[in-house]
Order: C-alpha cells, then structure tokens, then sequence
C-alpha cells in the first residue's frame, strides 16, 4: 500500500505555535486551517472513524489506496493519516511535554 499521496502539514511560524492557554484559540484556528486544506478535516474531528478491518469480501483489496479525502479509508491508510494530523498537532506545539500531550492518541483525541 503506498501513501504518496500523503500532503506535508505545514509547520507553524514559532509565534504562532501553541505555548499555553493564552494562545490556545488562534492555534486551533491554524492548525485547522492547515488540516482542511489538506482535506483531512475527519481525521481531527473524528468524523473518519478508524475502520476495524478491510470490508468484505475485498481481501486483499483490489484497489491500493484510497483518496485523500476518503471517509473510508483502509485501516492502514486511516493510521497513516491519523499520525500525520496528530502530527502536525503535536509538531505545533512548543512545548508538549510540559502541557502534558499525550503524543500516542489519536489526533482527535490531544
């Protein structure tokens, strides 16, 4: 399965990466943006949820991706993007750390 078709998630300028509650809302405001534009919106809000398996009976499958933008993804494909948005969440933020981001949830979950 290959995810060349796998957008860069642009890194915020450091004046406009997440530093605490004080600068929470135009965060949220830039890393969405980013996200939508790469039409992986879902991804973020949970709307894609993760599938549980490839659906019957197409194993393997005969085609070997998905698009981009696809509400159902293969589940490799869903971890793939998942990561990437989760990503360019946790990529954003100066110091995750010490605001206690949990890096190994999924992205609509940090």
């Amino acid at each position: 399965m290959s995810f060349g078709n796998s957008p860069n998630i642009p890194r915020l300028p450091d004046e406009k990466q997440l530093i605490g509650e004080d600068n929470w809302r135009p965060f949220k405001r830039e890393v969405t943006f980013a996200v939508q534009s790469k039409g992986l919106m879902g991804y973020l809000d949970g709307t894609i949820a993760h599938p549980n398996k490839y659906p019957a009976p197409i194993y393997p499958p005969t085609q070997l991706t998905t698009p981009l933008f696809s509400p159902t993804p293969y589940p490799e494909e869903w971890e793939a993007r998942d990561r990437l948005v989760a990503g360019a969440i946790v990529s954003n933020i100066i110091d995750p750390v010490r605001l206690g981001i949990d890096e190994t949830k999924r992205a609509s979950e940090i």
